[in-house]
């Protein structure tokens, strides 16, 4: 962790010595890293002496720069690193940039076939060239090879593999030349969500801008727990889905009152919430957020610069639910993820 946080203020400094100090930048950068890891901000006098007047200015310029952003730092630590970790799971095998494809599956259209170098297609019939075939049994999702391909490609698992239920979502996947694919089910149906490894995205993606972080949008919140509820709740397709109702959320924001519905997510309090910023500022349908479970008291913090992007943001072809109206905010949220840029 302390690795990360070195090379967090030193890309924030990086740019700041290059407009400060020009061809100087690599002696200043230098001096930058010695004092982070030693924790303390060198000043000595005689470096008058060594560097022109001018540029040992701008090196006191850079001191009051340093001081503020150590200070600012150690405030938003978590932060920072959370925004690292946000761009690694949205680049990651199983994120959000190389999906290709999102295709349903039934008893009928249950096999996997090329169409073309670049694309796969769930098909209601063989071809000359399957890959294999999907079987649902109940409430389970088999995939297998066909046999063709097994005795040419001796790395392809023999046999049924289960792709739906698997204990996590990172399970259950299944390679092949440059894709992988995994099973979900929306709503009673299955379907096939295909990721291209080798995805031209994943080279070309931009950082995720964000507001700056604001401490005042920590929101203290009294968690009213809810009992066998449940909320219906649509998602980008049109499906409605059912979700469990955790509590309530009740707090003040500049002094106004709001609530929030919490539902279960994988065993977290997940929100699912849109605000005054959306379509201008933040994408148009909504931000998610996890919040803390409450203390024994019933009290937990709502910290809205960790509100997060859907991954409808990045893909087509995710199943992103939509905030239901009682987690509509009259309100701007300026904190957390911005609109991505380029999606």
């Amino acid at each position: 962790m302390r690795n990360i946080e070195f090379v967090l203020l030193r890309h924030i400094l990086r740019k700041q010595l290059f407009l400060l100090f020009g061809r100087h930048l690599t002696f200043l950068f230098e001096l930058v890293q010695v004092s982070l890891l030693s924790k303390s901000i060198p000043f000595p006098l005689y470096w008058s002496e060594l560097l022109p007047m001018k540029i040992y200015k701008r090196y006191l310029l850079l001191l009051l720069f340093l001081a503020q952003s150590l200070l600012t730092y150690a405030q938003n630590k978590d932060h920072e690193v959370w925004k690292i970790q946000r761009t690694d799971e949205i680049l990651a095998e199983d994120g959000w940039i190389n999906l290709v494809g999102l295709f349903w599956i039934d008893q009928e259209n249950a096999f996997l076939n090329p169409i073309e170098k670049d694309s796969l297609v769930i098909s209601n019939q063989p071809s000359g060239n399957t890959i294999g075939t999907f079987q649902i049994e109940n409430d389970s999702v088999w995939f297998s090879f066909n046999p063709k391909l097994i005795r040419q490609n001796k790395e392809l698992s023999p046999g049924e593999t289960l792709q739906f239920p698997v204990e996590s979502y990172r399970k259950g996947g299944i390679y092949y030349d440059r894709w992988k694919w995994t099973v979900i089910n929306r709503g009673g149906q299955f379907a096939m969500r295909l990721r291209d490894l080798e995805h031209p995205g994943l080279s070309e993606f931009q950082p995720i801008p964000y507001f700056d972080y604001h401490s005042t949008l920590a929101i203290q919140a009294t968690f009213i727990p809810k009992f066998n509820e449940t909320i219906n709740i649509p998602n980008v397709l049109g499906q409605v889905i059912e979700w469990k109702v955790m509590g309530i959320l009740k707090f003040e924001i500049a002094g106004e009152k709001f609530e929030l519905t919490a539902v279960d997510e994988e065993g977290k309090l997940f929100v699912i919430f849109s605000d005054l910023t959306n379509g201008t500022e933040t994408y148009p349908t909504g931000r998610y957020l996890y919040v803390a479970y409450p203390d024994r008291t019933g009290i937990t913090t709502i910290d809205f610069n960790y509100a997060f992007n859907p991954p409808c943001a990045f893909t087509e072809f995710a199943t992103c639910p939509i905030p239901p109206k009682v987690n509509r905010l009259e309100s701007d949220v300026r904190a957390g993820e911005k609109s991505p840029i380029g999606h």
